[in-house]
């Protein structure tokens, strides 16, 4: 009892010599003037009583760009549970007679977002995948393959792409939809040879994997140097004629970017097909995917190889931690599918998840699951209830980047305070900057809290000064 009145003690002497309250550092945040034209929506809250602590716009319904994905995986955690897993079969669909399979050799996509990943850790990477499916062929004394080599993606429907999403996002990495089956995450690398001259055009190298039949019409230029990547390629799902616009650096090297897979189904197929050309296994039938050649069911096939993702757990790690659109697309999905749901891409599971655990769905819309739609919006009030009610949820919440150490934010704010004591998922789309997290103080109390920032024209590098200083402020400002 001693300490408690001493410790309220130093609390009141603090305010009375000039510490800034929480309500103080938000309302400093809400009015600078460089952001006077913006929508600012803050909230803040002690996570043991849930009480607010500070709040502008509160209830605004704001767009919160990726920090959406903390509502998908928080959800995603809870309806599928940290262990489950994705699964990947091989079918020879077809008996098998002196080496010959009689039918089609398919790839039964299971929703695997992981399959054949270069970026996902503890996974074998896309190569690595077709050979041993090769290897497996040859195992089972397979030499010819009288049907074609099929990629199954039918266990999710076509609708791979968020709804609302900008057709500016949907030729690129960040815009590739997900479907029954993915591969390499569903993104290709695409190569230029720089030049030396501002307006030139480089040239197309290669693509990386190899994506047979893919088209490109190249109107990108080149840039100033040093002004990095500002090339958008333009092209919709299923569709192989794609647009290369905007700018890359000029310079004297090998300059990538990242694309979007227009049909990773069939890309699988033909991967898989080509390398078993090359060891010596002759398909008569061109590679195909369900869309051509139609699905299952396989019961009479024999099962070559059968592949299991990580857990969902490291699933959202990544999702959180580097903002993966595709991961929580999957996820979406993957919880409508587990609940036996037709329209895999309605969010309706979400809002009435949020229902479930107390969160008020009053001005809360969501489109997609990722948050790269422009037409998802909800109030900070709506997260930061949210993280109260799921701050107890040790798993989920280490996948939210925690400052100078982890994720997004392993390079912020280092040296300060807030090193290792603030969490914070990021958002960013066009004119949009969020994120929401939680504050771990020096004086053992949690906070919650969410910002939003809309309708902004601030260069993102000094927006992200303003807000990462808020979140150091929240580390010391008096409660």
């Amino acid at each position: 009892m001693l300490l408690r009145c001493l410790f309220s003690l130093l609390l009141v002497s603090t305010v009375l010599h000039g510490q800034p309250s929480v309500r103080d550092v938000v309302q400093d945040f809400a009015g600078t003037q460089e952001l006077r034209n913006a929508v600012i929506a803050v909230d803040v809250r002690d996570v043991n009583t849930g009480r607010q602590l500070a709040g502008h716009n509160a209830e605004r319904a704001c767009i919160p760009a990726s920090t959406q994905k903390l509502i998908t995986t928080a959800a995603a955690m809870d309806l599928l549970g940290p262990d489950h897993r994705f699964r990947t079969w091989l079918v020879a669909n077809g008996p098998i007679e002196g080496g010959t399979l009689r039918g089609n050799l398919v790839i039964v996509g299971g929703g695997d977002p992981t399959l054949g990943s270069s970026l996902m850790e503890g996974v074998a990477s896309l190569d690595e995948v077709v050979q041993t499916w090769v290897d497996k062929v040859r195992a089972a004394g397979i030499t010819r393959i009288s049907g074609a080599v099929v990629g199954d993606g039918s266990y999710y429907t076509t609708d791979g792409a968020g709804r609302g999403w900008s057709w500016a996002d949907l030729g690129n990495y960040y815009g590739a939809g997900t479907y029954g089956l993915n591969v390499n995450e569903n993104a290709y690398y695409l190569s230029f040879s720089q030049r030396q001259r501002e307006g030139a055009t480089p040239p197309i190298l290669d693509t990386e994997p190899k994506v047979p039949g893919l088209v490109f019409v190249n109107e990108l230029t080149s840039g100033p140097r040093g002004s990095g990547d500002r090339a958008y390629i333009f092209g919709a799902p299923f569709n192989y004629r794609q647009y290369v616009r905007g700018t890359i650096p000029v310079g004297t090297g090998r300059f990538r970017i990242r694309g979007s897979i227009p049909d990773p189904a069939l890309l699988a197929a033909q991967l898989l097909d080509r390398k078993l050309e090359a060891s010596g296994v002759d398909v008569v039938q061109p590679p195909a995917s369900d869309q051509t050649v139609g699905s299952g069911p396989y019961g009479n096939g024999k099962v070559l190889d059968e592949r299991r993702s990580p857990p969902l757990s490291e699933i959202v790690d990544r999702t959180n931690l580097t903002s993966n659109n595709l991961y929580a697309e999957t996820l979406l999905r993957e919880m409508n599918k587990a609940r036996g749901n037709t329209d895999l891409a309605s969010t309706d599971i979400v809002i009435d998840w949020l229902e479930s655990r107390g969160v008020k769905t009053e001005g809360v819309r969501l489109l997609d699951g990722s948050g790269l739609s422009a037409r998802n919006f909800f109030p900070p009030s709506a997260m930061t209830t949210l993280l109260v009610d799921r701050s107890g949820s040790d798993r989920w919440r280490e996948s939210i980047p925690l400052a100078g150490r982890t994720g997004s934010l392993r390079r912020v704010l280092r040296g300060t305070v807030a090193e290792g004591r603030v969490q914070g998922k990021s958002g960013t789309i066009d004119a949009v900057r969020a994120y929401a997290g939680y504050v771990d103080r020096p004086d053992g109390r949690r906070l919650a809290y969410s910002i939003a920032v809309n309708n902004h024209t601030l260069r993102g590098s000094r927006l992200n000064e303003l807000i990462y200083g808020l979140m150091r402020d929240l580390c010391t400002a008096s409660l």
